[in-house]
């Protein structure tokens, strides 16, 4: 089994390919930004701007996220570099809510299988 942090997004160039050349979907919560990466493996990055709030928030949001998508990462297609990008909605929001969309924003961007 590989160390889990094989699977996160840590090198600045990898955020900027992802930024400059990859694709994006909106939703309520989130926006996802999201390349192949020629990987077996999908890598996953969570980011939450200042404009979300003071470092508890950012912090929460960060964690509301990773786990709404622990439970979806089965079904993520394999091979692409995702960012998760909290938006300022965000705070205040439950678990359940925060997974049904980024279920329904990854089926958009057809990253779920």
């Amino acid at each position: 089994m590989r160390d889990r942090s094989e699977f996160t997004l840590r090198k600045q160039r990898d955020f900027a390919r992802v930024y400059k050349k990859g694709s994006s979907r909106g939703s309520r919560y989130v926006v996802i930004l999201y390349r192949k990466n020629g990987l077996g493996y999908t890598r996953t990055a969570f980011v939450a701007s200042r404009k979300v709030g003071n470092a508890v928030t950012r912090n929460r949001a960060r964690r509301l996220m990773r786990e709404a998508y622990r439970s979806l990462e089965a079904g993520v297609s394999k091979g692409y570099d995702i960012i998760f990008v909290a938006r300022n909605t965000i705070d205040g929001c439950k678990e359940a809510e925060v997974e049904k969309v980024m279920r329904s924003a990854l089926r958009g961007c057809e990253l779920i299988v």
